[in-house]
């Protein structure tokens, strides 16, 4: 999905062009990605002074904005730019990009793909609890990145608009089905995004339990500085071993603007 730039205020809809340096007005499948309207030949977004029908969405209360597709919300005064969203509280938000993504409480936001967040803070974009998915395959024993839902190019990054901190609880499960050996590892690990800059403060990995014959399996995490930042989650199997991954993230963030 191209990225978007900017939006007038006349509500016409800019994107990054193929080049990722300047804008460009999009296509038709641009535009109707995120739900927003394509009148000659250019995107508009709706009026915000109206709650927004996309096709294939369920809204129950008017004062909810939605402007994906294919989303289910209950409860008022939330703020859907992704699709295929579930959402059951008030004032909860999933941005763009947070596809297939669950919100519950008050005031919980989503930013990545397939992320289920939680909260019941009284201030908006302040903390939240959140479910991440990992999901790949290796074939040898070379670190390989895995991906968010296992859908290629989607990782976990960083609003790069707020300081942050983040605690990680994960567990990552990996199966050999020729040999019907497995590999599972539970640790903890630490990051932070300050004075622009993503930083690991530390990664344990507290236990680890395997059959033999996964003994050169393993996970790490690195903080990569990109545009926006992200964390990368790479996991190393052996040579001629396809193995299959599953990396669940538990995190815990506060932030400020």
């Amino acid at each position: 999905m191209r990225k978007i730039d900017s939006i007038t205020k006349q509500g016409q809809v800019l994107f990054v062009d193929d080049k990722g340096t300047g804008r460009t007005v999009g296509t038709k499948e641009d535009c109707l990605a995120y739900g927003y309207n394509y009148t000659g030949s250019a995107c508009y977004i709706q009026n915000n002074n109206k709650p927004t029908q996309t096709k294939g969405n369920t809204n129950l209360d008017k004062a909810n904005k939605v402007r994906g597709a294919n989303n289910n919300v209950l409860g008022k005064g939330s703020y859907i730019q992704a699709k295929n969203v579930t959402v059951l509280g008030n004032n909860n938000k999933a941005y763009y990009g947070a596809d297939n993504s669950t919100l519950i409480g008050r005031n919980a936001y989503a930013e990545n793909y397939g992320e289920t967040a939680y909260s019941s803070s009284v201030n908006p974009d302040r903390a939240k609890f959140s479910f991440l998915q990992f999901d790949g395959i290796t074939t040898d024993n070379i670190a390989t990145e895995i991906y968010l839902g296992g859908k290629d190019g989607y990782r976990f990054f960083i609003n790069e608009s707020y300081e942050s901190g983040f605690a990680i609880d994960y567990t990552a499960v990996a199966i050999n089905p020729s040999s019907n050996d497995i590999f599972t590892s539970y640790g903890h690990a630490t990051y932070k995004y300050t004075n622009n800059t993503l930083t690991e403060v530390g990664h344990e990995k507290s236990t680890t339990i395997r059959d033999s014959s996964t003994n050169h399996y393993d996970i790490d995490f690195a903080p990569i500085s990109s545009t926006p930042d992200y964390i990368e989650v790479k996991v190393t199997g052996d040579t001629g071993h396809t193995v299959y991954w599953t990396v669940d993230f538990k995190v815990t963030e506060v932030r400020y603007a």
